[in-house]
């Protein structure tokens, strides 16, 4: 339980860093830059609020890229903007002529293994996969696919389905509409739905009562 408090205080933090100068001008899309990291990244936040479909992976890397594009229609306003401040990096998507309408983009993000990630979207898929850190967010609609995690996790959805695969995780994924299922999982996480199934195949689940 005090592990988990401290990675809520991490994200918290990484929630208010960005705000601090100097972000980066904001470009538009197409989009894709690489930043190198010298030291333990601590984690990384985005702020999506054009929404868009968006991909995040961990993997043996030095490095954080950050790959915007059209998934569909071309979206002459949209803008993204990438800030770095000490060991945290912020990811900002959003339009320039009109503010809150959600786009058709495609977003990756390649990042470090060993990354906390705290993600808000404004609508559209997550796929979060090999991340082992805390990973925390929310997206108004759109699936939550969820693959090889460790460490913690606390993940909404308010419309659609919520998969997590091959997994040893603690803490939630919920969806206000939509089925969870969890797939050969391990530790304490729980999945509800307030509108749909739970599915739970090979869930072992770890007792955090000493």
């Amino acid at each position: 339980m005090l592990q988990l408090i401290s990675h809520i205080g991490l994200l918290a933090h990484l929630a208010v860093t960005p705000s601090v100068p100097e972000p980066s001008a904001p470009r538009v899309v197409p989009f894709d830059t690489t930043i190198s990291i010298s030291t333990k990244l601590s984690g990384i936040a985005l702020n999506l609020e054009s929404g868009g479909r968006v991909r995040i992976v961990g993997g043996a890397t030095k490095e954080v890229r950050v790959q915007v594009t059209d998934h569909g229609k071309h979206c002459a306003d949209c803008i993204v903007a990438v800030s770095q401040m000490q060991n945290a990096i912020s990811v900002r998507t959003g339009r320039a002529r009109t503010p809150g309408e959600l786009a058709d983009l495609q977003i990756q993000v390649d990042v470090p293994t060993q990354t906390n990630i705290l993600l808000t979207s404004a609508g559209g898929q997550v796929e979060i996969e090999g991340i082992d850190g805390f990973v925390s967010g929310t997206t108004e609609f759109g699936a939550l696919q969820l693959l090889r995690l460790s460490g913690a996790i606390k993940l909404e959805t308010k419309r659609g389905d919520v998969t997590i695969r091959q997994s040893y995780v603690r803490g939630s994924v919920h969806t206000s509409d939509g089925r969870v299922l969890m797939e050969d999982v391990g530790g304490g996480v729980q999945g509800t739905s307030s509108r749909g199934r739970v599915v739970e195949r090979r869930v072992e689940r770890v007792s955090t009562v000493q």
